[in-house]
């Protein structure tokens, strides 16, 4: 019986002489190697959209401010009560585990024209984090970290832009906003009191507004990495500092070293390979392509300068509009131009109405921006479903991409002819307008300041699928006139450019 006994024992011995920093590393190494694994395409492509000048490097920063919140929260810790009894834990994470997968191979899909607005993958990232948190440590220790979790929902990359581009979406206005998310950061880290949680979001705020100012002062143009960066950890840590200056003045003894506790939640060999079964399945799930912008050069000169009627046509208004430098850059510009054919044309019209057209050219330095706002979200638009694009060539290398918008509110067609080109330091997005009804009233898309091109539609298309959508047997009624006025377009700025006219 003794004999049968001494290996038990000899386990139980060496499981209790074990540090409780080896313990938590190893579950740490575990968690943050599945995150990383399972979501390794996501942190490329984030990578990649930051060297493209795209503001999503803030979620590189988000980890941070997390360790300076989380780490005030530990400090405060209680003693806990040992959790023997893992099922719970296991059951609760493999829940969450289960919601990433859905995010990743189900919901994503849905949205993958506007992947690089919403990032839906990071929302993904973040469920498995905390699905695999209550499989490593517990339920119970984790939850003690709320306000932690609170803090990293509270800022995803769609809502990161429409707070920035509500401040008026400038350079100063993204900083600001982390600025903030440091300043929330700050008072969860030294928040024992009420009143020490205020003072600390405060200085926070005012510390790291005042080096993003000072840094734009010096480099108007400077990367929008380093205003993300420089002054939400910089003002974090001086707060830090500040109050742990403050906390110890006159008391310079040495301090007590603080006893590093062993986790609550016993050893789960099933947590673990859940965790890493969930991490290898979720690599294998792959995201959208990533939109390849074409590097097509256009004309040069001023992109200040309307765009000249093709021949048969005549420019009957022009209309600019401000709102664009929110998303784009303060250096965008959007106009729309109406143009109006001068004689009627039976190919066109079965009454040889003369047809009209608008045309939306969004100039802007800022590149990464087209493929964070696809053409689409110009348009607030609901009830409309989308055709597949056809390929035309309109000469000079530009090919551009036709399809249709069916609005069943309005009870309309609309054809677009949608091509990009380079002029200068300025990337140009052209899109080409018509609408089925020919009468001088016809009412074309509008322009209007949105995140998604349709909340509506969104809303719908999570509830019933891409169905709802999409038109799945177009008619490109006016592909023979928007093809003729886009070659002509295309064929009148170079002519322009050349010094001739045709």
């Amino acid at each position: 019986m003794t004999v049968a006994t001494e290996p038990t024992q000899a386990l139980a011995r060496w499981k209790q002489s074990r540090h409780p920093a080896g313990i938590l590393t190893v579950r740490w190494v575990v968690l943050l190697g599945g995150v990383a694994l399972a979501f390794f395409p996501t942190w490329v492509r984030l990578a990649q959209e930051s060297a493209d000048g795209a503001i999503t490097a803030y979620i590189f920063v988000l980890p941070l401010l997390a360790v300076v919140a989380a780490q005030g929260v530990a400090r405060r810790r209680a003693d806990e009560l040992p959790i023997h009894d893992r099922q719970t834990d296991n059951i609760v994470g493999g829940i969450f585990l289960l919601i990433s997968f859905a995010v990743k191979a189900l919901w994503l899909p849905r949205y993958a024209d506007q992947y690089e607005l919403s990032h839906l993958d990071v929302l993904a990232a973040l469920t498995f984090f905390f699905g695999g948190s209550i499989l490593m440590f517990g339920l119970r220790p984790v939850g003690r970290f709320w306000s932690v979790w609170l803090l990293l929902i509270a800022l995803s990359p769609l809502g990161y832009r429409l707070v920035a581009v509500g401040l008026g979406g400038s350079r100063l206005a993204y900083a600001s906003v982390m600025v903030l998310l440091a300043g929330v950061a700050g008072a969860i880290a030294v928040g024992r009191t009420a009143r020490r949680g205020w003072l600390g979001f405060g200085c926070t705020v005012l510390t790291g507004l005042l080096v993003a100012e000072i840094m734009l002062q010096l480099s108007p143009q400077i990367d929008i990495v380093w205003l993300q960066l420089v002054p939400t950890v910089g003002a974090a840590a001086v707060t830090g500092s500040v109050f742990y200056l403050v906390a110890r003045r006159g008391r310079w003894e040495p301090r007590r070293p603080h006893r590093l506790a062993a986790p609550s939640a016993k050893w789960s060999p099933s947590s673990v390979l859940v965790a890493v079964a969930a991490a290898v399945v979720l690599f294998f799930i792959p995201l959208p392509d990533r939109p390849e912008l074409p590097t097509v050069m256009g004309p040069t000169g001023s992109v200040s300068t309307p765009f000249a009627a093709p021949a048969g046509f005549s420019s009957t208004g022009i209309v600019e509009f401000d709102w664009v430098r929110a998303f784009f850059g303060t250096r965008a510009t959007l106009v729309r131009q109406t143009m109006r054919a001068d004689e009627g044309n039976s190919a066109w019209d079965v009454r040889a109405r003369p047809r009209t057209v608008v045309v939306d050219v969004l100039s802007t330095t800022n590149r990464a921006s087209l493929a964070v706002y696809p053409e689409s979200t110009l348009y607030r638009l609901s009830d409309t479903r989308t055709s597949r694009s056809l390929p035309v060539d309109l000469g000079r290398g530009v090919t551009g991409s036709l399809y249709t918008s069916v609005s069943d509110a309005l009870l309309v067609t609309w054809t677009k002819l949608v091509f990009v080109w380079q002029r200068g330091e300025f990337t140009q997005r052209v899109t080409i307008i018509s609408v089925d009804n020919h009468d001088a009233d016809a009412a074309f898309p509008q322009p209007m300041p949105s995140m998604a091109s349709n909340l509506g539609t969104a809303i719908g298309t999570f509830l019933r699928g891409n169905a709802i959508s999409i038109d799945g047997d177009p008619e490109y009624k006016d592909r023979e006139l928007l093809t003729s006025f886009g070659k002509g377009l295309v064929r009148e700025q170079w002519d322009l450019t050349n010094g001739s006219r045709r």
